[in-house]
């Protein structure tokens, strides 16, 4: 069946990805690649096309902000109704090129914004994802030089100094770059003051690992506030490094959307034969990073959501419902979660104008959901309809071709620096 240019998509609710909560009555109509109004159920024109969706609801399109993209990924996303990816750490010719195959053909992929490189120190960790710096002027050339090739931010990674980070943010702020990081021996609060945007899996941020005293967590949330720092937490990989072991994440059906050698990899990630105890302590520490990123939401910080796909058994897409499913069971509400993925997400990416929430003129990348997950955030996981740029997409079509990509062993460069650390590291954990 020929899709028609306009439609109309009729939910039992909707969410805008703003609103306190969802509301009834109305309809989205698409024309093309964009909404072109919201209006109310019953006031549709005579003629139009309709897809009635009961009881459903229907929202933004979700976005996963901490990702490292390879190939295989694409039909998961879509089939888990994340529209918008950030990959955060890549090599650059590689993920350039796979941003302009989705602009060009965005019924295949999710939209793609990229950072390049991990920017290191004076040591790249991963071979094909990092680019090592002596000092600041090699790392203020790579910044230069990443955002003159055209990338959407700038992402620094454990090992840089405190003077190679200042001038890192001194030339992504003159070119109006959003700067990231991954943290080492740098303080959250340190790495601020220096001028970072942004503080990926509440590194830096010690009091947030620990059972830490409200007025602890409200000295680093003093720190950061004046700068207006962004947290990514991706409370996901952290708990999925700490249980990796358990049986259950091995019998998740979610894994037919990964490739069997990456399913193999996982299966040998070094953690699984690490000392006990330090499995057990990241365990403690998880817990104690939802409590504390409840805390700080209340204290007005600014919250995206990100998985670190692909680490141990975080399916592209899905592992972002499982990361919502964490925030809230931490204490975040529903709504704060999903805005996280949503228009929250959107401001941070610089792409708020197009995606994120519901209005005229803005992309038609939507995810329709069955139950409401303004109530409950599980309702996220029942994905019944997504539409990227328009088009309603066929899960089916989506199964083949994650089958079809899965015929051809995964050689991309985060593939390649994935299952190499796993085969030549020994055991503890490291992310990206």
């Amino acid at each position: 069946m020929v899709q028609p240019d306009t439609y109309a998509l009729i939910p039992d609710r909707i969410w805008d990805g703003i609103a306190d909560q969802s509301e009834s009555g109305s309809a989205i109509i698409v024309t093309g690649s964009v909404i072109q109004r919201i209006s109310k159920a019953g006031r549709l024109p005579a003629g139009l096309e309709r897809v009635r969706l009961p009881g459903c609801t229907l929202l933004p399109g979700l976005i996963d902000a901490h990702v490292h993209f390879c190939d295989w990924m694409r039909p998961a996303f879509l089939a888990a109704g994340v529209t918008t990816i950030r990959d955060v750490g890549n090599d650059l010719s590689w993920i350039l090129q796979r941003r302009r195959h989705a602009q060009r053909y965005p019924r295949r992929s999710p939209r793609i914004l990229c950072c390049g490189p991990l920017l290191d120190g004076a040591t790249a960790y991963w071979p094909l994802m990092g680019r090592a710096h002596p000092d600041r002027q090699a790392m203020e050339a790579s910044v230069r030089e990443v955002v003159s090739r055209g990338v959407d931010a700038v992402k620094l990674y454990v090992d840089v100094t405190r003077d190679q980070m200042e001038g890192a943010a001194a030339v992504a702020h003159q070119h109006g770059k959003h700067l990231l990081a991954h943290l080492g021996g740098i303080t959250a609060a340190e790495a601020a003051a220096a001028g970072v945007d942004e503080v990926e899996h509440l590194t830096g941020c010690a009091v947030a690992w620990q059972q830490s005293p409200p007025a602890a967590l409200d000295a680093l949330c003093d720190d950061l506030l004046p700068h207006g720092t962004v947290m990514c937490p991706t409370l996901v990989v952290w708990d999925r490094i700490g249980r990796v072991n358990e049986p259950a994440f091995r019998q998740d059906r979610r894994l037919s959307w990964v490739p069997p050698a990456f399913r193999a990899a996982w299966d040998r990630y070094p953690t699984r034969t690490a000392d006990a105890d330090s499995r057990l302590t990241l365990q403690q520490n998880t817990v104690a990073m939802k409590r504390s990123l409840a805390h700080m939401q209340k204290r007005g910080i600014c919250i995206i959501a990100g998985t670190d796909t692909p680490f141990p058994y975080l399916v592209p897409g899905f592992s972002l419902h499982d990361e919502l499913g964490l925030m809230v069971d931490g204490g975040m509400t529903p709504v704060q979660a999903l805005r996280s993925a949503t228009s929250v997400a959107a401001r941070v990416l610089g792409i708020g104008d197009s995606v994120g929430s519901l209005a005229p003129g803005k992309s038609a990348d939507l995810v329709v959901v069955e139950g409401d997950p303004t109530r409950d955030i599980d309702a996220v996981a029942r994905v019944s309809t997504v539409v990227r740029s328009g088009t309603i997409l066929s899960m089916p079509a989506l199964r083949r071709l994650a089958r079809r990509l899965q015929q051809v062993p995964p050689d991309d460069p985060v593939s390649r620096d994935i299952i190499g650390y796993v085969d030549t590291h020994q055991p503890g954990p490291r992310v990206t």
